[in-house]
């Protein structure tokens, strides 16, 4: 007779979600482009407010006369949500040979959140830097490959401070904001923080204010945000190939989430935001911990940003 997993004494561990929750790591930033806005279904309808609406000037009235009537007019779109999940088991042994079970518990429930966040993160980067969809469905399109000596890697003949302003002013001309986030990779911000043009604007500031690799993190009006978080992009069973999860890519948006006109949003299930389960199991003496993260990101302004 085969042996069944003993799957009847599944718990819900609230410590174990605290620990991941407050475990900050740095090299996930999806969320300053896309920021999280929690829901309570995982498919539904939301409004995307139509812009046209705010660029004109509310009319001059007459003395006496009624206020003109304007309507907020908006489209309907819909979301729906995916769900990633990933579980290990802690054994008997290993708990009794543990200086602290807990702690043993919560590097491994670390290890398999790090892997969901990796996983988010390389969605946000695939809805922003889809060829289709994305950044690239605005109007008029907002992305720019630069090549030749244009690239920020080239610090004799390129202009990065250009570049930035023309982006800067595409997206204003668009929304009515001004771009307040750049978001680089790590790549990028290598060849910005050896650039001429950098290196200028960084004899007036202090180190506090500089990314480790020597970007302001003010540049030119806008938070710099760098993307350090690389990934296997080889299939399974091959030899690694590492990648930048956000590419060869600069990203200049607007981003507040108080706004319509914020540039990208990342949907999060509430009920099943890391949410963490442990059960036993006799078979193989030991505790399965598992991990889930239900959500998707969703660019809700495509103009909002520049890549």
């Amino acid at each position: 007779m085969p042996i069944t997993n003993t799957t009847d004494n599944i718990k819900t561990d609230q410590h174990l979600r605290q620990v991941v929750i407050q475990y900050s790591n740095a090299k996930f930033v999806g969320n300053s482009l896309a920021p999280e806005l929690r829901i309570r279904k995982e498919s539904d309808k939301y409004r995307k407010y139509k812009k046209d609406g705010y660029f004109s000037g509310a009319p001059k009235r007459a003395d006496g006369a009624p206020a003109e009537e304007m309507t907020l007019a908006y489209d309907e779109d819909t979301y729906s949500t995916y769900e990633r999940a990933d579980k290990d088991i802690v054994t008997d042994r290993a708990m009794k040979n543990a200086d602290s079970v807990f702690n043993l518990k919560a590097d491994v429930a670390k290890f398999l959140t790090e892997k969901i966040r990796l996983g988010r993160e390389i969605d946000q980067a695939d809805v922003i830097t889809a060829s289709t969809g994305g950044i690239s469905s605005s109007s008029p399109d907002h992305i720019v490959a630069l090549s030749g000596g244009d690239k920020w890697s080239d610090g004799s003949n390129s202009d990065p401070e250009t570049n930035i302003t023309l982006a800067k002013e595409a997206v204003m001309m668009q929304i009515g904001r001004k771009p307040n986030v750049l978001l680089i990779s790590g790549k990028i911000e290598r060849h910005l923080g050896s650039h001429p043009a950098i290196k200028e604007l960084i004899k007036y500031n202090s180190l506090e204010a500089l990314t480790k690799g020597g970007v302001p993190s003010q540049l030119w009006d806008l938070e710099t945000i760098v993307a350090p978080a690389v990934y296997n992009s080889a299939a399974e069973g091959l030899p690694l190939v590492m990648d930048w999860v956000w590419g060869n890519n600069a990203i200049i948006a607007y981003v507040n989430p108080s706004d319509p006109m914020s540039f990208a949003r990342t949907f999060i299930l509430a009920s099943r935001n890391y949410k963490i389960t442990r059960w036993n199991d006799e078979e193989r003496e030991g505790e399965w911990i598992r991990v889930v993260d239900n959500y998707v990101p969703k660019v809700m302004v495509p103009e909002a940003a520049y890549l």
